[in-house]
């Protein structure tokens, strides 16, 4: 199964184009991205691998801000974490990644959580500021406001940021961040294409 998603930012210029496939060996999404971070334009690419249940196994990201620059993470059966081949011990308590400019990197948590509403849950993640591509151990809590058909609302917090208000669809991909992202849905591509 494959598909393909659009977000973009509320108040500044950019996009980003995700698609995502599930197959045998689990499930793949491979973004390109433009955005306005912090008075900085970045250009990213970055594909995400998680096995079938949704567990962070591997990122590969490239960033073109003032040059270009990369990174590779990968998160092994036992936990352990590797950045550009190297252990990074302490990032084995952390489930997830987390990017700093991509609303995707919820839906793996949401996905693996499953909360209920009134439910929170707290671990922590491998957060990536796309900027300086600083890796480091952050807590992360979301709590379940409330599911409804087609919709359920969660708010976020996650440690030297501000809370987040997410809106995500049955599948736990956003739909909307607290004025920060919106996802297009193909109608509004096939509307802007034509103006």
């Amino acid at each position: 199964m494959q598909q393909t998603l659009v977000w973009k930012p509320w108040y500044t210029p950019g996009v980003e184009t995700l698609r995502l496939s599930h197959d045998a060996n689990g499930i793949h999404a491979t973004s390109h991205l433009m955005q306005v971070v912090k008075g900085d334009s970045i250009v990213a690419n970055y594909l995400i691998d998680c096995d079938s249940r949704w567990r962070f196994r591997r990122l590969w990201l490239k960033v073109d801000n003032h040059g270009q620059r990369s990174l590779c993470l990968q998160r092994d059966m036992r936990g352990n974490w590797l950045l550009d081949g190297q252990p990074r011990p302490d990032l084995q308590d952390c489930q997830h990644v987390m990017l700093s400019a991509s609303p995707f990197t919820h839906t793996p948590i949401l996905q693996r959580s499953a909360l209920e509403a009134g439910q929170s849950e707290e671990l922590q993640v491998a957060y990536v500021d796309m900027l300086s591509l600083k890796v480091e151990p952050r807590w992360k809590r979301y709590r379940c406001v409330h599911h409804q058909a087609g919709e359920s609302l969660y708010h976020s917090q996650v440690e030297g940021r501000a809370d987040e208000e997410l809106s995500v669809d049955d599948q736990a991909l956003l739909l909307k961040v607290s004025e920060k992202y919106l996802r297009l849905s193909q109608r509004d591509l096939k509307v802007s294409a034509l103006v």
